[in-house]
């Protein structure tokens, strides 16, 4: 990628007749490996200056006066950036940053002529008479010599030569870990968010358009009027053309002023779909390879990377730092939504950006943006687009339009779709975030199953289970799970199967239920039919005994007065007791020995030791009394 965008920026400056162009482009070309891989499109002043101003004086070895050279070079490259559509701001922007880069120029030469600024390597060259005419061999030579040199002090001075070089880096801020389990949805989920995306249909519809030789581009590069009509109605962008603000009609004139027509254009080119060849706008044949999948996550990575409003370029300069914030946390927020059946009120994700902004900038700018209540509106693009990518759904907005006619939407609720809980983990290591992952649960047993759901909040269990042998159909998935709580030796057992029958759909469940009336979770299967309104009491109440207490009961057992509170809620608790003495359910002798020990009122607790006596002698008998 850094390769073919230098090459690009090269072929640029050939254009334009730049002077030394081959030099510009391998200053670029440094400044991008000085970048180590970020996206160009964040790139913004500090990182203009923390490499003209810290990172060059430190490690090029190049005559100050030739400063200025570096600082065009990069000025020019950036510039270079925004006018291809690869730096958020656009063209805008990238001036800005032009101008700061060449305006460094002076301090960039003191730094440059000030040995103490220099890094180890330098060092090495700094000071080598006649080494600009010198050869690779002879360089080579003279360096070895200073390293030689150094190397035969003692070791007192080579430390106080060296030390200075290596500063203690500043701490790092700690990683932010989400307090829960992320599990990968499954496939065909993700398929099915895809496929019913607004973003990739309108990005086919532009390339079927466009046809097999594309269309036509103006001396500007713009589409022809004729093709942004077309397209405003095939896209259905929301653009107006010819718009009317009270009594005056504004002709439309160019495609350039159709904002959202120039915005998916925009995407597409960057996400690889459409390009520009001989002034037409033709799509690109690789694109129809991808799968939809494929081609989801790629205008997805646009849409996130390039930030909307960036794109958009409908920004006013004073407010281009608040956009760029409101690009940059996009990530952050949405991180949240990945917990298990997370939903967030637009409104409350609107009050979030508003106190980042105020937090990060606090200037009077950013005061007037949200006491004018902007935000809502510049956030209303963002979230209007993660839906038409189909990371999002927003559910119960508003259409509501601006002061000048413009319709944005407001209100509603935001949840992550399948497509968007398998795409935005990628994005989470770059924002400081980390994803606690479960393991591969695909085709585990059961029991490994319950263990990860063990280590898990009960809101992320059904997500877990969604995940849990995909290739098998609901009603199988639900047969195994009753065939383990109908085989169940112990009252965990049985316990965690039947909570893991309740995260199916009940229509699913019930049958199996039915099954489960002829087993020791006959009492358990029944309630849960009554609570469903499956059955009525005259059918199924027989089957609802104490021995549904003793399952529940037996995982108190680590806390005797939480077991003795819930004995007490029955109405009769000697008639259970009778009860429990009889029951053959290997926990029922445990949960009887703590009621023995801990219930408060004497003459209860000594009935309970009976029963625990009477229940050993009754299961040494055979269940005989």
């Amino acid at each position: 990628m850094a390769h073919e965008l230098i090459e690009e920026f090269a072929d640029w400056l050939h254009e334009l007749a730049m002077p030394d162009a081959a030099g510009f482009a391998d200053y670029a070309e440094m400044f991008l490996d000085w970048r180590a891989g970020a996206p160009v499109a964040s790139l913004d002043e500090d990182a203009v200056r923390a490499f003209l101003l810290d990172w060059c004086p430190r490690h090029l070895s190049l005559p100050a006066d030739q400063s200025s050279r570096v600082c065009e070079a990069v000025g020019e490259f950036v510039y270079f950036l925004g006018r291809a559509g690869r730096l958020r701001g656009g063209a805008e922007r990238a001036r800005r940053l032009q101008q700061t880069a060449v305006g460094l120029a002076t301090a960039m030469r003191t730094k440059m002529a000030d040995p103490s600024n220099y890094g180890m390597s330098k060092s090495l060259f700094a000071g080598i008479e006649g080494a600009e005419s010198m050869s690779l061999e002879e360089l080579q030579a003279a360096v070895q010599q200073r390293i030689d040199e150094h190397n035969a002090l003692p070791l007192e001075q080579r430390r106080a030569a060296t030390d200075p070089f290596f500063d203690t880096p500043p701490p790092m801020p700690q990683p932010i870990e989400l307090p829960f389990f992320y599990v990968p949805p499954p496939e065909a989920d993700v398929a099915a968010a895809v496929a019913g995306a607004a973003l990739p249909a309108k990005v086919q519809a532009l390339r079927d358009y466009l046809g097999e030789r594309g269309k036509a581009l103006t001396a500007k590069g713009n589409l022809k009027l004729a093709d942004g009509r077309a397209l405003v109605d095939i896209l259905d962008t929301g653009d107006e053309i010819d718009p009317k603000i009270g009594d005056t009609t504004y002709k439309t004139h160019s495609t350039a002023t159709l904002r959202q027509l120039m915005y998916l254009i925009a995407v597409a080119k960057e996400s690889g779909a459409v390009r520009c060849v001989d002034n037409r706008l033709v799509p690109v044949k690789a694109w129809s390879r991808k799968s939809p999948t494929e081609k989801a996550v790629a205008l997805f990575h646009t849409v996130i990377e390039f930030g909307v409003l960036s794109m958009t370029s409908r920004r006013v300069s004073r407010y281009t730092d608040v956009c760029d914030v409101l690009d940059d946390v996009v990530v952050h927020w949405l991180a949240g939504l990945l917990a298990p059946g997370a939903r967030a009120p637009f409104d409350d994700v609107t009050e979030l950006n508003e106190r980042i902004v105020l937090d990060q900038l606090g200037s009077d700018e950013a005061d007037y943006y949200v006491s004018a209540g902007m935000i809502a509106e510049e956030l209303s693009r963002i979230v209007e687009m993660l839906d038409m990518a189909g990371a999002i759904e927003w559910t119960g907005r508003e259409e509501s339009l601006t002061r000048w006619g413009r319709r944005v939407w407001r209100g509603g609720t935001i949840v992550m779709t399948a497509f968007g809980r398998h795409t935005l983990p990628a994005y989470l290591p770059g924002a400081g975030i980390v994803l606690r992952t479960a393991p591969d649960i695909t085709d585990v047993g059961l029991a490994e199953l319950i263990e990860v759901m063990a280590g898990q909040p009960q809101e992320q269990h059904s997500a877990t289970l969604a995940a849990w042998k995909p290739t098998l159909s609901t009603s199988e998935r639900v047969g195994l799970v009753a065939t383990m709580v109908a085989e169940a030796d112990d009252a965990g057992t049985r316990l965690d199967g039947l909570h893991l029958l309740k995260l199916f759909e009940a229509e699913a469940v019930e049958p199996y239920m039915r099954q489960l009336l002829d087993t020791a979770a006959a009492g358990h299967a029944a309630m849960w039919l009554l609570e469903h309104d499956l059955a009525d009491a005259e059918s199924v109440g027989g089957f609802v005994t104490p021995a549904v207490m003793v399952d529940i009961l037996s995982q108190m057992i680590d806390d005797p007065d939480s077991v003795c509170e819930q004995f007490l809620r029955n109405r009769d608790p000697r008639e259970i007791l009778e009860f429990l003495w009889r029951h053959p359910a290997p926990e029922t002798a445990a949960v009887l020995d703590v009621l023995g020990r801990h219930l408060p009122d004497r003459a209860l607790a000594k009935q309970a030791r009976k029963a625990a006596i009477r229940h050993r002698s009754w299961l040494a008998n055979g269940g005989f009394a």
